[in-house]
Order: C-alpha cells, then structure tokens, then sequence
C-alpha cells in the first residue's frame, strides 16, 4: 500500500475562557479551506506546505476570495509540489492535460500524475487505473500501454488510500471536514464499482461474480456506516444485476 506523503489539517489549540488553571488547552485540527486568503498567505510566506496547496486550488478554480489564475495556481502548486503534496501534484498534473499555465503535454501529464500518485494521490490513482484501462489512444499516443494488470492494481491502490485518507479525518477531535468526507464517500462508492467491474469482466484479474457481488455490498456497508442511511437503491440495484448476471453464468454465490 502507497501511504499518503500529506494529509492537510492545521493544528488549533483552544484555550478554556473562563481561566480554569486545571483545564488543559484543547487541540483540534481543520482543514485550510477554512481559513482565510490572508490566513493562508501569511502560510505561505512560510513555505507552509498545506497553505500552498490550498492557494494553488483556489486559484486553479477560482474560489475562496481568489480570482481564477492558472499562472498564480501553477506558481503556488509547483511550490506546495517541492514538498511533495499529492494533491498539487495531481493538479500539476491536470494542468499539462489541460494546458493551463503550461502548453499541453500527455507525456509530463503522466509523469506528474505518476508522482502524485506515487505519494498517495487517490485521485491520481484512480487516473492511472483508468489510462491503463484504456491505452494511448485518448492521448495522442501518449499515454501508457493499455495493461489491464496494471489497471486492475491502481484500482486496489485507489480503494486503499481513499480508506487510509477516510480514517485519517475521520480521527477524534477533527473538525469542519464534512466537505472532505462528501467527497471521499463518493470516491470510495465509485472505487469498489470499480473494483466490482474488474471481477465481473475478468479485467487484470480472474473472474468472478462472487468477488463483483462482494465489492458492491461492501460499498453499500460503507455508505450506511459512513451516513446512517440504509437508502442506497442505485447501489442494491447493481447487487441484483450481478446476482443475476451470476445466475445467468451458472456461477453460484
């Protein structure tokens, strides 16, 4: 497993108001997208590796108090990048597919995508299982050789390091995540379809319905785990297709 090289959270100490000597001084962790441009700038005259990144995103989507720069995003990103921050990595990375800031190049986009997720960018991974899926030709011939093995293998990365980013934020006394968390129960549902279609088409790995039928029920575990809403139809509605498609193959479950 790839661990995640930076997981963003700044440390706030909350001191008791009431002046309490025997109430010791709490520390809490939120996320920098909860502070403020001047905040995050004073960070990053700092080299603060979370601010940098943080700037580079809003910059990149024009969000924040920041007006949309690809210049100032890419300035900001390849700083937060010496650090070696994944995410900016990942958005360096879009800015060569993209040719934001930089002229488009497939092949430096592939080298950055491969660095960000080398340092645990799920997102990069879940890029990579994709373009190995698919082959060069959605890139100019540019990209990887189509590998199904390899697909396969960045798609097991992917559901392990989206987990390993779920159980970092989801530590006591993490606050204002919810954001981050929306978007990883997305990505974690996503990743275990994936993961589902990899078993059911034999794609980099043996086939079988029982391992397709085991990674869908085990994103609607974590769907209700994570929300406390057992409605996940869109979910239940895929078990029964690969039941069926189960059944339909002679393979029991």
């Amino acid at each position: 497993m790839i661990k995640p090289s930076f997981l963003p959270a700044v440390a706030v100490t909350f001191t008791p108001k009431d002046g309490d000597p025997n109430k010791e001084p709490v520390q809490f962790f939120r996320p920098y997208g909860a502070l403020s441009p001047d905040e995050l700038e004073k960070g990053a005259k700092r080299n603060d590796p979370g601010a940098l990144q943080e700037l580079g995103e809003r910059y990149y989507f024009g969000i924040g108090g920041k007006p949309q720069s690809d210049r100032l995003a890419y300035e900001y990103l390849l700083r937060a990048a010496e650090h070696n921050v994944q995410d900016a990595e990942f958005l360096i990375a879009e800015c060569y597919r993209q040719g934001r800031a930089v002229k488009q190049d497939h092949k430096k986009y592939f080298q950055w995508l491969d660095r960000a997720a080398q340092h645990g960018s799920w997102m990069a991974m879940f890029g990579l299982s994709a373009a190995y899926r698919t082959g060069s030709a959605p890139y100019g011939g540019e990209g990887p050789v189509a590998n199904a093995e390899q697909s396969f293998s960045w798609s097991i990365e992917t559901e392990q390091a989206v987990m390993a980013y779920w159980k970092f934020y989801t530590m006591p006394r993490f606050i204002d995540f919810d954001e981050t968390l929306r978007i990883l129960m997305q990505a974690y549902l996503r990743i275990c379809v994936q993961l589902s279609e990899h078993f059911a088409d034999g794609i980099g790995t043996e086939q079988s319905y029982d391992r397709a039928i085991f990674w869908l029920e085990r994103a609607k575990r974590f769907g209700i785990e994570a929300t406390a809403d057992r409605n996940f139809d869109a979910v239940d509605q895929l078990i029964e297709q690969m039941k069926q498609r189960a059944a339909e193959s002679g393979q029991n479950n």
